[in-house]
């Protein structure tokens, strides 16, 4: 996985439209592995993923325990679980679980900061949602040399975790959500030297 390109999108309220709208707009041959962690509750987010994968050019599925991530695959963490990445024989993995101390489950800042451990390039995106979950796993992610991109306020059916996200220093671009799905593509090919 050393040399693999990551996107971790985190979003909350208003995240399943801005969701649709960016997986949608990304190539199936986009040559990185998609983590989505969206706050919402069990049996939802495998509806979701359902719903994602007959319009998207991606695969899309609910994340599985222990299952080694793919290219041009999104996978969305379930709604009762924390998902976390982690290196295995120079494999990364999903790990579910519900370790961690979060009043979310799925959290953001779960799946950032067990993202800063692994050896990959990380390119990570918060999108609409109350609150300030991601903001916390930025830090961890910066230090590590991530790319952070972060859907601009107005655009933003809810302001907070965009704002909170920009007030850390860690952001590199704010963008509309329409500029978004460009800008990924861009950053993994600027990756692959493409």
């Amino acid at each position: 996985m050393k040399n693999d390109c990551l996107v971790i999108i985190g979003a909350s309220t208003g995240g399943p439209k801005a969701l649709q709208y960016i997986l949608t707009n990304l190539p199936k041959d986009l040559f990185a592995s998609v983590i989505v962690v969206q706050h919402m509750p069990e049996k939802f987010t495998k509806m979701m993923a359902e719903r994602l994968d007959q319009n998207c050019n991606l695969k899309v599925k609910e994340a599985v325990d222990g299952e080694e991530i793919l290219k041009n695959v999104a996978y969305i963490a379930p709604g009762d679980k924390n998902l976390l990445l982690i290196e295995e024989n120079d494999k990364v993995k999903i790990k579910l679980t519900t370790d961690f101390e979060s009043v979310y489950k799925p959290s953001i800042d779960a799946t950032f900061i067990s993202a800063s451990q692994i050896n990959a390039c990380i390119i990570a995106v918060i999108l609409t949602g109350m609150g300030s979950d991601g903001s916390k796993g930025l830090k961890y992610l910066k230090e590590k040399g991530s790319f952070i991109i972060c859907q601009d306020i107005d655009s933003s059916l809810a302001k907070g975790m965009p704002y909170n996200a920009i007030k850390t220093g860690f952001v590199d671009k704010v963008l509309p959500l329409d500029k978004i799905p460009v800008e990924i593509i861009e950053k993994v090919r600027e990756f692959y030297g493409k």
